[in-house]
């Protein structure tokens, strides 16, 4: 080994002393300087602690666990949500082709998201949708869809999915009948015809075989309110079936125009007074009349008001409890058929009596309806006394031709005792009895 070689190992082993040397004066600073970094944080704590500031950051440090604790890291703000009720299923599919069955009319929508955005949604017309497009006949179970609350919320949909059927429609011919609707918001003097149909009376619906078959007629509602003379009106047409039912069906044209020709017939009729019941005992109606009108004019279908001669005034005897005159106010009684009338109460005075009693002597028995012209060969009696009561001034103005007793003559020959009947003509307010309530007859073939 030479001389130069053991001064460079000598030269190398100096370098690596030194570096170490170094490397440790470095970490000893570091060391140091967390060291101060710690003190310095020590001291800062100790017054803050123990100083008059410890308050304020106490207060400080809530704040901030409350912060941490609320944080939404992934949206920055808190969730909310909304419940709507009722919301409306529409449905796509070809209505032209198919019948719809089994779709709920409403569902629930639960709407998820910021609170600002929420309250948007919550604001618009939203919907939930059955799309239907591509479907064909037959049952299907389809998801419902919210449509039209934005992209910045979540729907859940309740129920999330329905069971419905389309079925093929197929069109039958209907006979077209009508109905007068809102008849009572027309003067009741009016007569309506019969009304006829500018499109005819053949009407075209289209729906499934089995509301087809449920069909059980199809009405015109014509309005009529208001009508005084003739008139022509759109009336929309309407299915129904057996239990009067409107049915939910395609019907072609959806509405008819219907013209009615309005009439209003009339006659002039007299008021009679009709006694009913019995006066109490002890007194008499020696008169009853009516005091302001003697006729009205009613009106109706002509072929009713051919039929009738007078209207009558009900008066109910049994009401009057006093011996004294008044005047009462009585509503007219309509016949059937009858809508209206000029007249609708009369007043009427009554006069009061006490009650009589006076016997007519030998009233002729008579026979009605003798249907088979049968004979009478044998009878107890031909004639019969009656009693009459009432007012002294009514019961004198009865005579034996204004009683009319009589029997039912019996349909078969034979002997039979039968029940007497009594009718007072023309005096309504006096009452009448028979001395005898039976007779025994014979009753034979007419040529025997």
């Amino acid at each position: 080994m030479t001389v130069n070689d053991n001064s460079e190992k000598k030269l190398e082993a100096a370098k690596k002393i030194a570096s170490k040397s170094l490397n440790k004066t470095q970490y000893e600073g570091i060391e140091e300087n967390i060291f101060k970094f710690f003190r310095w944080v020590s001291s800062l704590i100790d017054r803050l602690f123990f100083s008059k500031y410890l308050g304020l950051f106490a207060l400080l440090m809530a704040c901030l666990a409350y912060f941490v604790a609320t944080y939404d890291s992934s949206s920055n703000v808190l969730s909310s949500s909304k419940v709507l009720n009722n919301v409306p299923i529409n449905a796509r599919y070809n209505s032209e082709t198919f019948e719809l069955s089994g779709l709920p009319t409403a569902c629930e929508v639960v709407i998820t998201g910021d609170a600002a955005s929420v309250n948007n949604a919550a604001s618009k017309k939203g919907y939930c949708q059955l799309d239907l497009e591509g479907y064909i006949e037959g049952t299907h179970t389809v998801k419902l869809k919210g449509i039209g609350y934005g992209d910045n919320v979540t729907t859940i949909i309740s129920p999330s999915e329905v069971t419905i059927s389309l079925k093929k429609k197929t069109t039958m011919q209907f006979e077209l009948t009508y109905d007068f609707i809102n008849q009572n918001q027309m003067d009741s003097r009016y007569i309506l015809s019969e009304p006829s149909f500018t499109q005819g009376t053949k009407i075209n619906i289209r729906a499934s075989g089995d509301t087809l078959n449920s069909i059980a007629l199809v009405k015109a509602l014509i309005d009529v309110s208001g009508v005084t003379g003739d008139f022509s009106v759109e009336a929309p047409l309407v299915a129904y079936d057996k239990n009067g039912q409107a049915v939910n069906a395609e019907i072609v044209p959806s509405s008819v125009t219907a013209t009615v020709k309005v009439s209003s017939p009339s006659i002039e009729v007299p008021i009679r007074l009709n006694p009913i019941g019995n006066v109490p005992l002890g007194l008499a109606i020696d008169t009853a009349q009516i005091i302001d009108h003697q006729t009205t004019r009613i009106y109706g279908p002509e072929n009713i008001l051919n039929s009738i001669k007078e209207v009558y005034v009900n008066f109910d005897m049994s009401t009057v409890t006093e011996n004294v005159d008044r005047e009462l106010m009585l509503p007219i009684t309509l016949p059937s058929g009858v809508s209206a009338s000029d007249v609708t109460v009369v007043n009427v005075r009554v006069t009061l009596s006490t009650i009589d009693t006076r016997t007519i002597e030998d009233v002729t028995l008579n026979a009605h309806d003798n249907y088979n012209n049968l004979a009478v060969s044998n009878i107890d009696f031909t004639t019969v006394n009656a009693e009459v009561r009432g007012s002294t001034n009514n019961i004198d103005s009865v005579e034996a031709s204004d009683i009319e007793v009589y029997f039912i003559m019996p349909q078969e020959p034979g002997s039979y005792n039968l029940e007497l009947f009594a009718e007072l003509k023309n005096h309504p307010f006096v009452d009448i009895s028979l001395e005898r309530s039976t007779v025994n007859v014979t009753v034979v073939e007419a040529n025997q």
